[in-house]
């Protein structure tokens, strides 16, 4: 290989890193935000019942389930984004909770075991 050739690949490769980190970034700003409307909408809830406990009339559940409603649909849209940090990141959560690279057998953290899913004879 000469040393153009490796300097392609260098760059290229460089590239490639680069686009990842910001994808990962962009995920992670998504994320950030759909927190702060989640901490919204607690807040929201949460005034929501002083009021009504202060003024000795409880709030209905129909009252508040669109916000519950909303809280969940923002955390399952964060949950989505974390998997995708990790698929492209070639990493993978622990039990624990601890993220390790997708290759690894063992958690650094806690010692769990992850179980290799060995591939089917006529897959390829």
């Amino acid at each position: 290989m000469s040393f153009f050739d490796k300097l392609k690949s260098g760059v290229a490769e460089a590239g490639n890193k680069a686009k990842v980190a910001v994808e990962v970034n962009r995920l992670k700003m998504q994320n950030s935000t759909k927190q702060k409307e989640i901490d919204q909408e607690y807040q929201h809830i949460g005034k929501m019942v002083f009021d009504s406990l202060s003024q000795e009339s409880m709030c209905s559940a129909e009252q508040l389930q669109p916000m519950v409603e909303r809280i969940v649909q923002l955390q399952d849209e964060i949950q989505l984004n974390q998997h995708q940090i990790n698929v492209i990141s070639d990493e993978k959560k622990c039990v624990c909770g601890h993220v390790v690279p997708i290759a690894a057998r063992f958690c650094p953290e806690c010692g769990h075991q992850f179980i290799e899913i060995e591939k089917q004879e006529g897959d390829s």
